[in-house]
């Protein structure tokens, strides 16, 4: 299921603050945001992708998951919280949308020197 997108960060050459701003609604569980000027982009897309050990602990989240399904369980205590189904499918999305993006990056030619 998608989750909302922010709003705009207004302050063009603030690049700490916008950081600070998209970390914020990152934390909120916000997909992204909006940006208003071409420097903002690369820092909210290093805010919101997310990092090896994040992607790593989704794929270990789903394992933990579907282990418990084949043995009839619903929910399961992982990393010392419970997980189930709909947060497994959440972590599924995670790695999906990574997945096209590293293929869609790949695709992308040569940038000019």
């Amino acid at each position: 299921m998608p989750r909302p997108v922010s709003g705009l960060w207004t302050r063009i050459t603030d690049l700490p603050g916008l950081r600070s701003f998209a970390g914020q609604n990152r934390s909120l569980d916000y997909e992204g945001m909006m940006a208003i000027h071409p420097s903002h982009v690369p820092v909210i897309n290093e805010v919101f992708s997310p990092g090896p050990d994040e992607l790593a602990r989704c794929a270990e989240l789903i394992a933990a998951v579907e282990a418990a399904q084949r043995e009839g369980t619903g929910a399961v205590a992982f990393r010392g919280e419970m997980v189930d189904e709909a947060m497994a499918a959440t972590a599924g999305l995670v790695l999906e949308r990574h997945e096209a993006l590293v293929r869609w990056a790949e695709e992308l030619p040569p940038s000019a020197p």
